[in-house]
């Protein structure tokens, strides 16, 4: 079968690309893409709703909600009682994101209605998340019940407090449970097991248009609303379990089997280990995972930088049962351009990852310390979007004031372990940016390595930002890095580096797969994970740090 799918794979790519619309079978109750107008979907109170080209989850639209006076100001729909029965369990989700507020902004998917009579209209929270500048988040609920007896149904979308321009995309409304209805992604025909046949019909359709049996809402692997030969390459591949990760869809599913890395002795070499952990690498993200019950604790520090000359905050979370009397090793984690310490406490299920393997015992206990990298004498905190050359050169100083000033605050006050093979070093967009940057000079400093869709601008570049980044400092210089100083040499290699970025990123672009072709030619051993589909957002960062804590600390 193998075989056959690859000789008809150019066949496919040249002729089909058909619209998830012309299926009429599935468990999906209500679906919005914004692709082919607003879908019923309206505006709510003062609110402007359009769709628009200027940025997307996938496809090429989204709508957009402006005009905003008050946070419930949003944009919603009415849901018709004879198809969303009050009683019964719906799963819910959207994609939502803005891109004028520089710090997280809250946002709730929420149902109005009334139980008749005098009785007056109720809000209630369907969904909730912490949504950063330009990073796509989803809100969603794979169970919520519509209440028994309610009555003139709205669901909406709106803020907690924020009058903030938003972009909404994806929103669904299906059988409870999953939002692909009852049937698993890959379920192509509805059997009810994802065998050989799937890839079978969805072939059969491609090049026929005519098999009724192919089901768009479990076929449609990369979620764009069309079916075409990307979905069944992912398909082929998820269905033979293909090392190919670069074209694997990122599912949220319970793994068919389990993976336990090696743990110490054979793996101290990086490149050793380095190919150990691409062996392994998957998109496939158990969804018990992210839904882990940390445990551990939080505590917001202050510490005094002396790069900046006057104190700077952080996080510091700590796991369950966590105690003086035992060393920890430590994860710093960085956040997005005009973030700051609290942007990937929550929301990205990082502690909820960390807290699943620790538990399970597949890595050895650590501690993760959430960083504001912006280290600038005459502020605490970047002023605005407003990016110059001068704002990324104090990113950059980041190098001089976690090295200098944070790791030996967190060496003083917690009890952990030091060293490079006791010490990662991870980050989002500008924190992605500046983890390599650490990684590439201060190799001595950080063992472990990843960066979710790194921000352009360590060697020259241009973007939609800044015409002209100019490169990074090499720290203790006046020189700035050129292409050719971008490289670790092999004596100097983390055990693991890892670098993520998706094919549809609106923020970052293609720069991510640029950073993984300048260690390519530079001769530098990496870990490439390229995320069909995805954008500036978790749809890269959830596998990516998934993979990477699973082999954290254990070269």
């Amino acid at each position: 079968m193998k075989k056959q799918l690859s000789a008809l794979l150019s066949l496919v790519i040249a002729t089909c690309s058909v619209s998830m619309s012309s299926f009429g079978a599935s468990d999906t109750l209500l679906k919005a893409d914004f692709e082919s107008g607003l879908n019923g979907w309206s505006n709510r109170g003062t609110a402007t709703v359009e769709v628009t080209q200027e940025i997307a989850a996938s496809g090429n639209y989204s709508a957009s909600v402006t005009n905003r006076s008050s946070a419930w100001c949003g944009i919603g729909h009415t849901l018709d009682t004879s198809v969303f029965q009050p009683g019964t369990a719906y799963s819910f989700q959207a994609q939502v994101t803005q891109l004028s507020t520089p710090m997280s902004v809250h946002f709730k998917m929420s149902l109005q209605y009334n139980t008749g009579g005098m009785g007056s209209d109720v809000y209630d929270a369907v969904a909730e998340a912490d949504v950063g500048a330009g990073m796509w988040s989803t809100l969603s609920n794979p169970s919520y019940t519509i209440p028994t007896g309610a009555q003139n149904l709205t669901l909406y979308i709106e803020t907690e407090n924020s009058t903030t321009d938003f972009f909404v995309d994806n929103i669904i409304v299906a059988a409870e449970g999953v939002s692909s209805g009852n049937f698993k992604l890959g379920d192509v025909d509805h059997s009810g097991k994802i065998n050989a046949q799937d890839p079978s019909a969805l072939q059969a359709y491609l090049l026929t248009k005519t098999n009724d049996g192919v089901y768009a809402d479990t076929a449609d692997f990369d979620a764009n609303s069309k079916l075409n030969a990307i979905d069944l390459t992912m398909l082929k591949r998820s269905l033979l379990r293909e090392p190919d990760i670069t074209t694997t869809p990122y599912i949220e599913t319970e793994p068919t089997e389990t993976t336990v890395y090696h743990q110490g002795g054979d793996h101290t070499n990086p490149k050793e280990y380095m190919e150990s952990v691409r062996s392994k690498m998957t998109l496939n993200v158990p969804a018990n995972v992210k839904a882990t019950n940390t445990g551990g604790d939080v505590e917001h520090i202050t510490y005094y930088s002396k790069k900046a000359g006057h104190d700077k905050p952080a996080n510091v979370w700590t796991p369950k049962g966590y105690s003086p009397s035992q060393k920890y090793c430590v994860l710093y984690m960085n956040h997005g351009v005009t973030g700051g310490e609290g942007d990937m406490v929550s929301g990205w299920g990082i502690t909820e990852m960390a807290s699943y393997f620790i538990d399970s015992g597949e890595v050895p206990p650590f501690i993760i310390v959430f960083t504001q990298m912006y280290t600038d004498p005459s502020t605490v905190r970047p002023g605005g979007m407003n990016f110059n050359m001068d704002m990324m050169d104090h990113y950059d100083d980041f190098y001089y004031d976690l090295t200098e000033s944070l790791m030996p605050y967190i060496e003083q006050n917690y009890s952990i372990k030091t060293g490079k093979e006791n010490t990662a070093i991870a980050g989002f967009s500008m924190g992605g940016r500046e983890s390599l940057y650490l990684a590439i000079t201060a190799p001595d400093k950080f063992g472990y390595v990843a960066a979710s869709s790194p921000a352009p601008g360590i060697v020259p570049a241009s973007d939609n930002f800044i015409p002209q980044h100019l490169g990074s400092y090499i720290p203790g210089t006046n020189r700035r890095m050129t292409e050719a100083d971008f490289k670790i040499s092999d004596d100097k290699l983390p055990y693991l580096l890892m670098i993520g970025g998706g094919t549809n990123d609106p923020i970052v672009g293609t720069f991510p797969k640029q950073y993984h072709e300048l260690f390519q030619k530079n001769g530098t051993d990496h870990i490439w994970m390229e995320v069909q589909g995805a954008g500036h957002d978790a749809g890269v960062g959830t596998p990516l740090f998934y993979n990477f804590f699973r082999a954290l600390f254990k070269a």
